[in-house]
């Protein structure tokens, strides 16, 4: 169900830092793990004081928080010919979730931050339908809606080479929070790369686009119990703008950016152009 907002519309929350339609073949990244933000020992005491104090919380709240071997965002690149090129380096959650309080960011430059890389997708079902969520037992943007994502773990989301692989790592989110598995995937795009300057990370952006319609998805199972429920909306031209238009602040800062991205592939630049005009 798409809610009623007030007329006052909150200030965008992210910047967009590159913005196309990328294959996997598409994406060049250039991951070396020496790319660490910068530390000395009174910033470690600080960020570990912040951080037990954040797993207490965490705690009282029953909400997982456990620090985990993430990528990190340095610098993306639209380059001629029709590539994408990104720069990764090393961080971890603890590192993320301690720098991005607004006491830490407000007073660092962006590239002192942590910067930890995520990634989402708008999943298309065959019959027109896109996925969302109601963000539950997270720590940021609870109760707005969010597109399927999650962080892209090194650990977890590398090849057999060793290399980032940003689209098996999508693949990996969309499977455990929804059943989906790679043969009902029809096709799949990286639209972009979009900034979160409200806590500052960087995002992927994606459309999964499935070979099945919503019905069969609804049977299919979730590996995690992440997301309580389901929401769906089938999409037209008019649907999408309204949904965005009236839900503006209850999208998370992510999910917002790649809404408009899947529009704009789907119903041309003036679409997309008029959706940034009418937010901002």
């Amino acid at each position: 169900m798409v809610g009623e907002k007030g007329p006052d519309r909150p200030a965008l929350e992210f910047e967009f830092l590159a913005q196309g339609v990328y294959r996997p073949d598409q994406i060049e990244i250039s991951y070396n793990p020496s790319l660490r933000m910068p530390m000395n020992p009174t910033l470690q005491v600080w960020m570990d004081t912040l951080w037990e104090q954040k797993l207490a919380i965490a705690r009282e709240q029953h909400i997982p928080l456990f620090d985990a071997p993430l990528f990190r965002f340095v610098e993306v690149e639209a380059q001629a010919g029709g590539t994408l090129h990104l720069v990764l380096g090393d961080t971890g959650y603890k590192e993320y979730v301690t720098t991005r309080v607004l006491e830490f960011a407000q007073g660092h430059e962006r590239e002192e931050l942590s910067n930890a890389l995520a990634e989402c997708s708008v999943v298309e079902t065959s019959d027109g339908y896109i996925l969302l969520d109601k963000r539950q037992g997270v720590d940021v943007y609870v109760g707005r809606y969010h597109v399927i994502g999650g962080f892209f773990e090194r650990e977890r989301d590398s090849s057999v080479s060793q290399q980032p692989d940003p689209f098996g790592a999508i693949r990996r989110e969309i499977r455990e929070e929804t059943g989906i598995l790679q043969p009902d995937i029809r096709e799949q795009f990286c639209l972009g790369v979009v900034y979160d300057t409200t806590t500052p990370h960087a995002e992927m952006c994606f459309l999964t686009r499935l070979a099945i319609p919503l019905a069969e998805v609804d049977k299919r199972i979730p590996e995690e119990n992440e997301i309580k429920h389901l929401e769906i909306l089938l999409v037209t031209k008019e649907s999408l703008r309204d949904f965005i238009l009236q839900n503006h602040g209850n999208i998370s800062a992510t999910g917002e950016p790649n809404l408009l991205m899947y529009g704009g592939m789907r119903f041309g630049e003036a679409w997309f152009e008029e959706m940034k005009g009418e937010l901002s």
